[in-house]
């Protein structure tokens, strides 16, 4: 067999040696058509343009008849988007062969790139009629039912691809992210259990059912569907990744460091790897390792902002001061626009009574990110936190100004104003609050439980209580 294609191989290296020969001779050899099939189709695969039009040009002067050539300069001019021209061409041989997918084909490519989706999709639905390779067909058409938006449809033609060929990997892939975008995920966990009934060997099908068990929080389920994965391909390292991911939103740490580490055996180590495994060992309250990982994180990557983070956590946690504020600080000059980041160095600002430094980082949070809204509650809290209700007061103003319809600043605003003896203001901000979410209003009585036993405000309480 390898001798068979080393004869094959060889076989084109002469026939392109000769045509180089003669185009930079300006001789003229003759070729038969199949040979110039084989010449431009070398050359297209190489993204020789120049070489495929030089190609293209000798074989219609040699086979004037063939239309095999007119098809090919049309897909030659549909590659460089000279695409009048191509459909120019392409509408010519519809009538000269109404029956050849590839016309089809190439029409539905030169549609789609003039972004005439649904001629696309005609030409498209052409092809199928004249095509044993319908698969991909129904490909292309499940993208440009995508281009539409149209989810649904192209979840049923990926469907149909599938259905040519099982062990398509990136329509295994498309049809989960298709789901996905459509808001179908229980679907797709059904669709893939049916799938796995007819293919239980497919470790892609294993993958993408864990992936959407992972979406609905069911993480025992993806757990079990990347275990399958991983008996079926035991190196496929995504696999190990996912699951281990999902073994922490189980707080299951130490058998997800385990699983990380699983990753590390099949493929380049990378950052973020080894910033999970500190994590987990941070969960674990294992402080050394968990630092150890986060700075082999950031030896990776430099530029990695969270393994910083994950270093100043440590230190913080052992009440390093300096040690923790230097790689928050670092953390947040890697990613100034990263909020939680600006929220934690606030936070150990404060702690450590650096007051005017906790302003400046909360301040900063609130100018990145203002439709956050834990960077206009904490904020605020720390002025609170120092009976300086007044400013209180006004960063809440600020926030309700970002965020009209949060009722948790409503809540928190009442507060305050009871705090500073303002209660008709209080009331008036706690009634906005129980209309805009009435089952939140737990969360001013968990702020100040004080609160709870306001006559006033139970009386709020009963006159907005929804009937069930």
């Amino acid at each position: 067999m390898h001798d068979e294609r080393d004869s094959i191989d060889g076989e084109l290296d002469e026939l392109i040696g000769r045509f180089d020969e003669m185009v930079r001779h300006d001789k003229l050899y003759f070729f038969d058509v199949d040979e110039f099939e084989e010449i431009i189709d070398f050359y297209f695969e190489h993204h020789n343009n120049r070489r495929v039009q030089v190609a293209i040009d000798h074989a219609l002067r040699q086979h004037p008849s063939s239309h095999i050539f007119l098809l090919r300069k049309a897909q030659y001019l549909a590659d460089i988007n000279k695409l009048g021209k191509a459909l120019e061409i392409l509408q010519k041989l519809e009538l000269l062969e109404p029956q050849n997918p590839d016309v089809y084909l190439t029409l539905g490519t030169v549609y789609s790139k003039l972004k005439k989706i649904k001629q696309a999709i005609d030409a498209y639905y052409k092809a199928i009629e004249y095509s044993d390779e319908k698969d991909d067909i129904y490909i292309r058409i499940a993208f440009e039912y995508e281009e539409l938006n149209d989810y649904d449809k192209a979840i049923k033609y990926l469907v149909k691809a599938l259905d040519f060929n099982p062990n398509n990997q990136s329509v295994i892939y498309e049809l989960s992210f298709c789901f996905e975008l459509a808001g179908r995920v229980e679907d797709a966990i059904a669709f893939f259990n049916e799938f796995l009934d007819k293919n239980p060997y497919s470790d892609f099908g294993w993958f993408n059912l864990g992936i959407a068990y992972s979406t609905i929080g069911l993480f025992e389920k993806a757990v079990d569907a990347y275990d399958f994965v991983i008996a079926i391909t035991p190196d496929f390292s995504s696999a190990y990744f996912n699951k281990a991911n999902a073994l922490v939103n189980l707080d299951k740490y130490a058998e997800a460091v385990e699983t990380y580490k699983e990753v590390l055996k099949y493929e380049e180590p990378e950052a973020v790897t080894y910033f999970y495994i500190g994590e987990c060992y941070e969960k674990l309250e294992h402080y050394s390792e968990a630092f150890d990982y986060y700075r082999r994180s950031s030896k990776l990557n430099p530029e990695y902002a969270e393994a910083w983070m994950g270093m100043g956590s440590i230190h913080d946690k052992m009440g390093n001061e300096s040690a923790a504020i230097r790689y928050y600080k670092k953390a947040v000059e890697l990613d100034e626009y990263d909020t939680e980041n600006w929220l934690t160095l606030g936070d150990a600002y404060y702690r450590y009574d650096k007051f005017d430094k906790a302003k400046d980082a909360f301040r900063k949070a609130c100018e990145v990110e203002p439709l956050h809204p834990d960077v206009w509650l904490d904020y605020s809290a720390m002025f609170a936190e120092e009976e300086d209700f007044s400013n209180a007061i006004t960063i809440m103003i600020r926030g309700i100004e970002h965020q009209p319809q949060n009722a948790e600043f409503y809540y928190r605003l009442a507060g305050y104003l009871m705090m500073k003896g303002r209660e008709k203001e209080a009331i008036l901000n706690f009634e906005i609050a129980v209309q805009i979410n009435y089952d939140d209003y737990y969360l001013l009585f968990d702020f100040y439980p004080e609160l709870a036993d306001n006559a006033r405000f139970n009386e709020l309480l009963n006159i907005y209580k929804p009937l069930k």
